[in-house]
């Protein structure tokens, strides 16, 4: 599975994604359970492209989340203060 000839781990994952992913194949996620980025094989394809794929670590599955973090509760309440805000300004309560 690795190769041979010394270039490495990350060499490996680079000849994967450049070439079409199979069933099996090892790539980096963010995991929701672990909640970092572990290594993950990919467990269903849609079109070519990783659909569903399951942590090495808990052995959890999961959407694929192309490596990116969610936004945590405090960055979310932030962004709907900003809108709520940005709301209020575009369209005023009527006052009576």
């Amino acid at each position: 599975m690795w190769p041979r000839n010394g270039a490495g781990r990350g060499y490996y994952i680079l000849t994967v994604l450049m070439s079409e992913l199979r069933l099996g194949d090892e790539l980096d996620d963010y995991c929701v359970k672990c909640r970092r980025l572990t290594n993950h094989l990919v467990v269903s394809l849609m079109d070519g492209a990783a659909a569903k794929v399951r942590c090495r670590s808990c052995y959890g599955d999961h959407d694929y989340r192309h490596e990116q973090i969610p936004p945590s509760k405090r960055e979310l309440a932030k962004r709907k203060e900003l809108f709520n805000a940005i709301l209020s300004e575009v369209n005023p309560p009527d006052k009576p």
